[in-house]
């Protein structure tokens, strides 16, 4: 087993995820001896408790049909729903800043309404 997928399963647990929620809701408790300068290892070790516990909270929401436990313990499945949730807050990211500007252009809008962008050229 490769060093990143250990630590994924080690992040993933039950154990570790509540020592990290408990650390982030209490100053006396610390994942690490060490409080700062964290090594490579610790650094993408809290990458990792961080990513699984977004994932254990859209579970727990259950927003999405495409988050299941079989998609966080499978890193491929997992890679993919991250992926997905990637692209599906870039596009609303994007719906929104269209709307704004929209909005700042005095354009009155309708939930219907698509945007295009369109550069103008003077020749």
């Amino acid at each position: 087993m490769q060093l990143e997928e250990m630590i994924r399963v080690l992040a993933r647990s039950s154990y570790w995820q509540n020592l990290y929620l408990a650390s982030k809701d209490t100053d006396g408790i610390h994942l690490f001896t060490n409080v700062n300068r964290f090594s490579g290892m610790q650094n993408l070790f809290l990458y990792w408790l961080r990513v699984y516990s977004m994932l254990y909270d859209d579970l727990s929401t259950k927003e999405t049909p495409f988050i299941t436990q079989k998609v966080i313990d499978d890193n491929i499945r997992c890679d993919a729903y991250l992926y997905y949730r990637k692209r599906k807050f870039e596009q609303e990211m994007k719906k929104h800043n269209q709307s704004k500007r929209a909005s700042e252009a005095g354009v009155k809008t309708s939930p219907n309404t698509n945007f295009f962008e369109v550069e103008v050229r003077h020749e």
